[in-house]
């Protein structure tokens, strides 16, 4: 066996071998994109069960919101009936203090009418006993006549607070039938504070299943999100094993190209020897030339004549006029 045959052979056993491995290759390169395929449906199917709890998600906020905005008014009506109620005490409060003040003025007053009403008593006694009686000394007579000056002056001081008295009086009736009026008012006002308050309460136990379902609609959408991610990354992974794959099958199907490219050059070269070697001198001028330079050395052939191996009948066949060439018949034509 030549040394190209033997290069040939174990050229076609290496492309065997590396067609084997592209073979391999290419089957696991199928699994590879099979897993990473199911890892794309499965991140798929993540993302579409996270989509729907979002977009319930989404849904229940705006009810959350609406019910919340209802809350919010409530407990406004709330606070307006309370601060209502709040001032409303705060000014029987003030009217409080306004009729105690009043009561005190009141006892006040009575004392300064006793007060007055003694005074003059005692001024009109003072005066009668100096008018009647002829016994009482002129000493005593000057002070009995200075102490009625002065009681006198003080009845003049007392008169001012007894007309004060009679008003407060009148205020007095008053603050009573206004307390008595806000008391109810405030009254009202707290019972419809208690109404929304337990009207509060019982939206809030709606509020608070909202809140709960709320929670658990966003934490089912994290779970689908992040369950998403991980398929997503498990693709990632296998389709970057993917890639250098099908980097290693191009190199070999390369180097399987070019192995046949070369098995192909070397057939083509033996063919092109075995033709070389087989042509005949009409087929090639080489050969030819070759041929009559071996003949002529040899002397068995003369330019122009005829050799020696020639015999008569040889010569006499090469004297024979060619054929003649038979006439071209025209066929009958109907007429």
């Amino acid at each position: 066996m030549s040394e190209a045959d033997s290069g040939q052979d174990q050229a076609v056993e290496e492309t065997g071998d590396l067609r084997d491995k592209l073979q391999a290759m290419e089957k696991r390169l199928s699994k590879l994109r099979a897993t990473r395929g199911q890892f794309h449906d499965a991140a798929d199917r993540n993302a579409e069960q996270r989509n729907s709890v979002q977009s319930q998600y989404k849904e229940h906020r705006q009810k959350l919101d609406t019910k919340l905005e209802e809350i919010r008014e409530i407990r406004n009506e709330i606070k307006n009936h309370k601060e209502r109620r709040n001032s409303i005490q705060s000014q029987m409060k003030e009217l409080f203090g306004r009729q105690r003040t009043s009561r005190d003025s009141e006892r006040k007053g009575r004392s300064v009418g006793a007060e007055y009403n003694k005074l003059n008593a005692e001024v009109k006694a003072i005066e009668e006993r100096l008018e009647t009686s002829g016994t009482i000394g002129l000493d005593k007579e000057k002070a009995l006549v200075k102490q009625v000056k002065e009681m006198r002056k003080r009845l003049i001081e007392l008169e001012p607070q007894l007309k004060t008295q009679e008003l407060i009086k009148v205020d007095l009736d008053d603050i009573e039938g206004t307390i008595a009026r806000m008391k109810q008012e405030a009254d009202d006002a707290h019972k419809l504070m208690l109404e929304w308050v337990a009207k509060a309460d019982e939206e809030s136990k709606d509020l608070d299943e909202m809140f709960s379902h709320r929670d658990f609609l966003k934490a089912e959408g994290d779970r689908y999100h992040e369950a998403f991610l991980a398929e997503k990354e498990k693709a990632n992974e296998i389709h970057a094993k993917t890639v250098e794959l099908m980097k290693q099958v191009t190199e070999v199907k390369g180097l399987i190209k070019a192995e046949r490219d070369e098995r192909k050059s070397w057939i083509d070269d033996h063919n092109a020897s075995v033709v070389a070697e087989m042509q005949t001198a009409a087929e090639s001028d080489e050969v030819a030339d070759e041929l009559v330079k071996s003949l002529l050395e040899q002397g068995n052939l003369s330019m122009g004549g005829t050799m020696e191996s020639d015999g008569p009948e040889e010569a006499q066949r090469s004297k024979r006029k060619p054929k003649q060439k038979r006439k071209r018949v025209t066929p009958w034509r109907k007429k």
